[in-house]
């Protein structure tokens, strides 16, 4: 039966948590979603989890359904796998019925209940399936076999960790799982760098790839004058001190504890007068403590307008966290014009050139973060070269123009075709 364009239905899954201290990945969405409210092109709903399940109706043409997670990734947190709560069962019986209804399927992962629940369904009601890749999912699997094994005495995790060499087999077979998965879909959008580098994708046949594209929102992150020592004030950070600045969760795997030695070796060792500030979901705050104490400020998770106005009066956004697709944050920094430091595999994905619109330090050395950051602070000429440079040629996308450019006129070639 042929159909108005104007008329698709088409459902979008996040099989993460929809919460206010929710990653990049879940803010992706929200801003595709509360941008496009009041889009008439077509009917979408967003599925997210939460701790209880609720229909939230946005607009007319937008709704969200929250799912109460049917196995939650929560009860691995007593081995120490403390990333953002997923559905780990096999298949959402609910959701498969669902999404009957749906003349497009676009899943948000490639590994999960959702995901595997949207490549049932695809198959079974014959809809097109679409996904995008936000999270480096291979890494922190990796990350986190290692860190479980590692508690294990040392002649076996030895064994399984050098010899075995099992934390990289695990990395490889999900990489595996996700190309597979790739070749259930009709497109794809993934950052191009991790496509080609990480996953090394060249082609697949049955799918094609457009680069992920991210947006900011303008009207909060922007260049402003902050009044320093009153904003300051609110968190007891001095403001005659430099200002390193740090967002996203306070854990390991963001480079949060790596920064809390920088810090320590830049008050300690260079004497320069700097507060460190990490914004962010507690998890490993008093890591970090235990690191260095002294000025350095655990604020936990504060709203997007805090976030901007640290980012317009910091000296330096500081983001060492090297499993990342594009962090949306470092986007964010740079459309408030604040320099950032980061690493190639992380914020990296995010700069022209290092030294132009950021800085990307190749290797975790801690040696040459130390010397490269203190060179920086102490060079404030330096810091205003790169921001004349962010002035003048950061390109401003809307979430808006991100969700019709890259997302729903890929939508409407796929149904067109298979209506053809």
């Amino acid at each position: 039966m042929r159909f108005s364009i104007s008329m698709f239905k088409v459902a979008i899954l996040v099989d993460l948590e929809l919460s206010p201290k929710s990653g990049g990945h879940v803010k992706f969405w929200e801003n595709i979603c509360y941008s496009i409210k009041n889009q008439k092109d077509c009917s979408i709903t967003f599925f997210f989890l939460g701790k209880k399940a609720k229909t939230i109706q946005v607009s007319k043409n937008i709704t969200i359904k929250i799912f109460k997670p049917i196995i939650s990734s929560k009860i691995l947190r007593f081995i120490g796998i403390d990333a953002d709560y997923t559905d780990l069962n096999f298949l959402n019986p609910r959701l498969f019925f669902l999404l009957k209804k749906f003349d497009i399927i676009h899943s948000t992962d490639q590994l999960y209940c959702m995901a595997r629940t949207a490549k049932l369904a695809s198959k079974a009601w014959k809809i097109p399936l679409t996904s995008s890749y936000h999270t480096d999912a291979p890494s922190y699997s990796k990350f986190y076999v290692t860190k479980i094994f590692k508690k294990l005495p040392f002649f076996i995790n030895n064994l399984i960790i050098n010899k075995l060499k099992i934390p990289e087999k695990v990395e490889i077979s999900i990489k595996k799982k996700i190309k597979k998965y790739f070749n259930s879909c009709e497109h794809v959008m993934i950052n191009n760098s991790v496509k080609l580098d990480n996953l090394q994708i060249k082609e697949i046949d049955s799918c094609n790839f457009t680069d992920l594209v991210r947006g900011t929102n303008t009207k909060i992150f922007k260049k402003k004058k902050v009044n320093k020592p009153i904003f300051l004030k609110k968190y007891n950070i001095p403001s005659t001190t430099k200002i390193i600045f740090f967002c996203g969760r306070i854990h390991e795997l963001k480079g949060a504890l790596f920064l809390s030695k920088i810090h320590k070796f830049l008050t300690q060792e260079k004497k320069i007068n700097v507060s460190t500030v990490l914004a962010g979901e507690d998890l490993e705050g008093e890591k970090c403590k235990s690191i260095c104490n002294s000025q350095l400020h655990i604020i936990g998770h504060i709203n997007q307008k805090e976030i901007a106005s640290f980012f317009n009066l910091c000296d330096l956004f500081v983001f060492p966290s090297i499993y990342e697709t594009g962090p949306q944050v470092v986007l964010e920094a740079k459309a408030c014009n604040t320099v950032c430091v980061v690493s190639p595999n992380g914020g990296g994905k995010r700069i022209k050139k290092s030294g132009y619109d950021g800085v990307v330090i190749k290797d975790l050395i801690l040696k040459n973060w130390v010397n490269i950051t203190s060179d920086l602070l102490l060079n404030p000429v330096k810091i205003k070269k790169i921001k004349n440079n962010l002035q003048k040629d950061f390109d401003h996308i809307s979430w808006e123009k991100v969700y019709r450019d890259y997302f729903l006129n890929k939508w409407k070639i796929i149904i067109r075709k298979r209506n053809e």
